[in-house]
């Protein structure tokens, strides 16, 4: 009788402690998760003022805030020039990331209003005589104010890949 009093409380204790974990997991807050993160057309006006408008590449990360991309140097020296339609001017810098002196650069911006999600397109490539070669990326718009842009490879920055533009 001991023997099935005593697995009865240890059956009790995991179902206890098993809740208290769900809740724990559950209850945590997510303020600061920008997969809630929605834009509007108004909202782009701040990538190009209606016209255009001149940003620099501050930073890219492998891992947000602490871990710079060994492509950092290679494209914080380009200039882009975001305008309406998705279109992106990029004027880029005398070091070049993956082609050498023959490498082009080219980037978009593409707006899905349904879900109001933004994704930066990077395309870097080389052609020469019948051979195109070249290298993308898209990331997701996770913060836009008047001075700044972040485009991320996950709507959480922890541990994800970053673009972050500063305007120039």
């Amino acid at each position: 009788m001991n023997v099935g009093k005593s697995l009865f409380v240890n059956v009790l204790k995991n179902v206890f402690v098993s809740v208290f974990v769900s809740l724990i997991i559950t209850a945590c807050s997510t303020d600061d998760d920008t997969s809630l993160q929605s834009y509007t057309l108004e909202d782009l006006e701040v990538m190009h003022n209606n016209s255009s408008k001149t940003w620099r590449l501050q930073a890219y990360y492998r891992n947000y805030d602490t871990n710079l991309s060994e492509q950092n140097d290679c494209l914080v020296d380009d200039i882009y020039t975001f305008k309406p339609a998705g279109e992106v001017d990029v004027i880029s810098g005398t070091e070049s990331c993956y082609y050498g002196g023959s490498e082009i650069a080219e980037a978009q911006y593409t707006f899905y209003e349904e879900s109001g999600s933004v994704f930066f397109t990077m395309i870097r490539g080389k052609i020469t005589e019948d051979i195109t070669s070249s290298t993308s990326f898209s990331l997701k718009l996770t913060d836009l104010s008047a001075n700044r842009m972040v485009f991320s490879a996950s709507d959480s920055l922890d541990n994800a890949s970053a673009l972050v533009f500063v305007a120039d």
